[in-house]
Parts: C-alpha cells; sequence; structure tokens
C-alpha cells in the first residue's frame, strides 16, 4: 500500500514571528492561499494518475491538538517548525496503514506520469535531496579569523545573523549536535519538501524517540556558550532537518538522493525550470510562472 501526502495550514498573519522572515512569511501566506486549488489539484491528479491514495492535511482539530502540545511545552518553537515537525510525525501515522509514503510540501507541483516509487530505489534508506547549494562547511572553513572577527563584532553591534532556514544554520547546528553527542561533525543538510521512504526505514529513524530530551537538548546546545561563534550558534533553531540530518547519522539510515529531476528547487530569480524536470519545489512561491511553464508544455 502506498500514499502520497501534503500538508497546507492557513496560519493567522498574527501566529507569525515578529522577525526577518515575517515579510517573507505574510506574501508566501498569501500565494499559497491563492493558488491553493491549482496546487492540491496537481498532487491530486498525480497520486490518481498512480492509483494512489492522496491526503491533503489542513487546520483540523489533529492539527490544533498538536500544535497545542507545542505551545504549552515548547513556547521557543515557532509554527513554521511546529508545522514542519507535524509533517514528519504524520508519517509515521501514516505508516500504520502504509508500507511506502511519500510526502511533498504544498509547494511541489508534479510535472510528470512517472512512478517516482518505482523510478527510485529506496527500499534501504530514506530518498530526499541534499541542500548543499550554498557551500554551508565553505561558510567557516574558507574564513580568515580577520573575517571571523569582523562578523562577530556585527552581530554584537546588531543582533543580525543568518536565518535558522539557511543551510549554512543547519549545517553547523547539526555539526554541533552531533560533536556534542560525540560523533564526526560531519553531515549533510537535508531539504524535505520531498521525502520517500517506507515504513521500515521510518522505524529506524526513530525520529521521535526520546523527543522530549531531544529538544531540551536543541536547546541547550543554542543557549550555552560553547566552542561555536555567536553569530554562528545564534543561528541555531528547531528545524526538522536539522533533527533530520542528525537521526540519520546517530541511527545510521541510508541516504538515497534525489537529483535535480525529481527535485528541483525553483528557488532562484531567474525563471527556469529544466524540461527533464519531474517535480519542482517552489520555493520562492513564483506559481504564476508555473503554471505558465504547465501550459506551455501542455502538463
Amino acid at each position: 500500500m502506498r500514499v502520497i501526502f501534503s500538508v497546507y495550514i492557513d496560519f493567522d498573519e498574527k501566529e507569525f514571528d515578529k522577525n526577518y522572515d515575517f515579510d517573507k512569511n505574510v506574501k508566501n501566506k498569501k500565494e499559497f492561499k491563492d493558488n491553493y486549488n491549482f496546487l492540491k489539484s496537481y498532487q491530486q491528479k498525480y497520486a490518481q494518475q498512480l492509483g494512489i491514495d492522496y491526503v491533503l492535511y489542513e487546520n483540523d482539530s489533529k492539527w490544533k491538538k498538536y500544535k497545542n502540545y507545542f505551545e504549552k511545552n515548547y513556547p521557543f518553537i515557532s509554527k513554521y517548525n511546529i508545522v514542519n515537525f507535524y509533517k514528519i510525525q504524520l508519517m509515521y501515522d501514516l505508516s500504520k496503514s502504509y508500507d511506502e509514503i511519500l510526502y511533498l510540501d504544498f509547494d511541489v507541483v508534479p510535472l510528470t506520469n512517472d512512478n517516482i516509487f518505482n523510478c527510485i530505489n529506496f527500499n534501504n534508506g530514506i530518498a530526499c535531496k541534499v541542500n548543499h547549494e550554498r557551500d554551508p562547511q565553505n561558510y567557516l572553513i574558507l574564513s580568515t579569523p580577520k573575517i571571523l572577527k569582523q562578523k562577530e563584532e556585527w552581530f554584537e553591534k546588531t543582533g543580525i545573523t543568518f536565518s535558522e532556514r539557511d543551510p549554512r544554520s543547519k549545517y553547523w547546528n547539526c555539526r554541533a549536535l552531533l560533536m556534542e553527542s560525540g560523533y564526526n561533525g560531519d553531515n549533510d543538510v537535508y531539504n524535505t519538501g520531498i521525502v520517500l521512504t517506507n515504513k521500515n526505514n521510518l522505524k529506524k529513524l526513530r525520529y521521535f524517540e526520546n523527543f522530549k530530551d531531544t529538544l531540551d537538548f536543541m536547546y541547550q546546545v543554542k543557549n550555552t556558550e560553547g566552542l561555536w561563534p555567536k553569530f554562528i550558534q545564534n543561528s541555531f533553531g528547531y528545524d526538522n532537518e536539522t533533527l533530520f540530518s542528525f537521526k540519520m547519522k546517530t541511527n545510521k539510515v541510508n541516504l538515497i538522493k534525489l537529483n535535480d529531476t525529481w527535485h528541483w528547487p525553483y528557488r532562484r530569480a531567474i525563471n527556469f525550470i529544466p524540461k527533464e524536470t519531474k517535480m519542482v519545489h517552489v520555493i520562492n512561491k513564483n506559481f504564476k510562472f508555473v503554471k505558465e511553464h504547465v501550459k506551455k508544455h501542455n502538463l
């Protein structure tokens, strides 16, 4: 049994944190709402073509209960991060009824009839895109002490660092978690906008094992002075992808890399989708261009 699912939470604007991501969150909220029918229909159509169940989770009682638990017990975790933990939880819930699961962010548009379950061999791992476009390791490795000092001084003066959503934040956050746990700090930065897995590898991942202790550990690593430059440490967060990478490494789950054909990250200012793209992840929320692409190529 197979299933494809997604999550769409239409947040109230007042629920967004008042930080550097606020304007982007407001804009994204409008784009999702305006393009709801288009996004749902293309995911639904893809599932129907494959003869596979499709489930879209929205603002129902299950979500509200999940959100309320985090707000009560972990008020420092943003709504953005809560919903991303929620999608991982839903994978585990669905694995009780389905053997194989494909998760798609709601801004992922399938452009193919090819069956990803048959095209990707994921029996021995979890399929996901590695998100190293910005070369996060080089952020410090190629920096001189003078540059690091300048960045520290700028952070002390302004409190500004890069977003916890930045791949660099996730790389160094996971590295800190691994090293604090006695592991080699090497890790991958994942984009969990598309995840293909089966119930056995989800079980091996043990994502929510000792979850309370893990969140407390992440809080400690973020807020306790240690070896990390302050402007790096301040960018640490509580996102699902940092924890996903940490769990993949510590529980020895194989990564099956999704290439650009199956996960095209459309984030660039240049409006371009390669003709061989099977799934486009509309990170920049320019759904208008995707609609034009679909119409032009009769997809």
